[in-house]
């Protein structure tokens, strides 16, 4: 009965890979170079095609036809120092990777006739993604060794402005997803290697926005973003040994996970020309993640023998918040903007559901860069932002099971953002 628990403990948290790519850390905001070097303050004046993301109602506010496209280079390192309940400060460090999660945006907004203010487009942006690898034999290896997780947000918008005060815009969230893992199981000799595919359904959600300008150098937005559900199906291998195969088919597996809902808020203020500076309030309700469940198709309660078995798993993540300020300083005649941000970002994971798959700590963000006009129709954005984590420490890890993996964990990101805009 304890070896089935331990294997239900193990399967638990390879497929909390999955889901944990959707915590505060691996949740991705950084969809368009301009708005990133302002710290991602954008929702109240969402000036490029990036606003499909950030506000859809600032379509409308624009001209023309508009083609962006770019890319946000990623590269996180984290090291973790335990097991601390082990009496262990050992140090392990996670396998250096990249990631270049893409973004991609169309729009067009009618400036004349019976469509003025109108504006339609699509966008495609991964808000949730990145992943994690560990060395095969570092201590955590039950519980993770590699995930890497996808989702691609397809986004076809629309928004109207009823005059040179107030616009709407609203679009759909039609949402692609996949996931890979790889981690051992050590609590049987001899040891195996557990690795899993699943892809996720075709979920579809909703977004909405409206920008208010009551002065000339005054705007104020606001976006929503709902909660979306994601149903996953995949299938699991341990390469077991043949004595084992019995214990360990594997086979068909389901879970499920709902990224939360989130919203900003934002005020932007131009105190003088070609001077922007804007501050905003993102809510992201993390609380809908308060557990996991995992389902085998084939498991110990309908096929006598196995192991494997289905598990229920509290996570109860909290409500959570990011503060962001950012500016821009358009040089006259140049062609060339100067931005910069900061902003700090409150995670939601309890000390109890704290995991070395994708940890998680308060962060702060630094935020510069660059714009440059390269043609009147084709403009340059770059990016740079570099995240401090806060050193995070736990002694209250609570895994089914008893594998608990306490200890002290520190990290940093550095992001690097490219844009080229095209207007038709």
């Amino acid at each position: 009965m304890r070896k089935r628990l331990l294997i239900s403990a193990i399967l638990l948290c390879s497929f909390v890979m999955s889901s944990a790519a959707f915590a505060g850390g691996f949740q991705l905001n950084e969809h368009g170079a301009r708005a990133m070097a302002q710290a991602g303050a954008f929702a109240a004046r969402a000036n490029d095609p990036s606003a499909i993301f950030f506000n859809p109602a600032g379509l409308s506010f624009q001209r023309g036809a508009h083609l962006m496209a770019g890319a946000t280079l990623i590269t996180p390192s984290y090291s973790y120092y335990g097991p601390s309940n082990l009496n262990s400060n050992e140090q392990w460090d996670m396998e250096t990777k990249m990631f270049y999660p893409p973004n991609l945006y169309l729009t067009n907004t009618w400036t004349d006739g019976m469509l003025k203010g109108l504006a339609v487009g699509i966008g495609v942006t991964t808000p949730y993604g990145l992943g994690t690898e560990w060395e095969d034999n570092w201590v955590g290896r039950a519980v993770t060794r590699e995930i890497e997780l996808q989702t691609f947000y397809v986004m076809p918008t629309v928004s109207y402005a009823f005059n040179d005060f107030i616009s709407v815009g609203a679009g759909l969230n039609i949402v692609f997803s996949n996931v890979t893992l790889r981690r051992a199981v050590t609590n049987f000799e001899p040891t195996m290697d557990l690795e899993l595919e699943g892809t996720g359904n075709t979920a579809i959600s909703w977004n909405a926005g409206v920008m208010f300008r009551p002065l000339e150098n005054v705007s104020l937005g606001f976006t929503y973003r709902a909660e979306t559900k994601l149903e996953f199906e995949g299938t699991a291998n341990f390469h077991p040994p043949a004595s084992l195969e019995p214990l360990f088919p594997g086979g068909d597996v389901k879970t499920g996970i709902n990224p939360p809902a989130t919203w900003f808020a934002g005020v932007a203020w131009s105190p003088v020309d070609n001077f922007d500076l804007e501050f905003d309030f993102q809510g992201i309700q993390w609380s809908s993640y308060d557990k996991l469940t995992i389902d085998f198709v084939t498991d110990a309660q309908n096929t006598p023998g196995v192991k494997q078995d289905d598990v229920t798993s509290a996570k109860d993540y909290e409500d959570t918040w990011i503060a962001r300020f950012g500016m821009e300083y358009r040089l006259t005649g140049t062609g060339l903007a100067l931005r910069a941000g900061y902003f700090y970002d409150k995670n939601p994971v309890p000390d109890k559901s704290l995991e070395p798959l994708l940890p998680d700590a308060d962060r702060h963000g630094l935020n510069i860069g660059i714009g440059f006009d390269v043609l009147s129709s084709i403009t340059l954005d770059a990016a740079y932002l570099h995240l401090f984590f806060l050193d995070r420490v736990t002694e209250a890890t609570s895994y089914p099971g008893g594998a608990y993996l306490d200890g002290r964990y520190t990290g940093t990101a550095d992001l690097f953002a490219f844009n080229i805009s095209y207007a038709f």
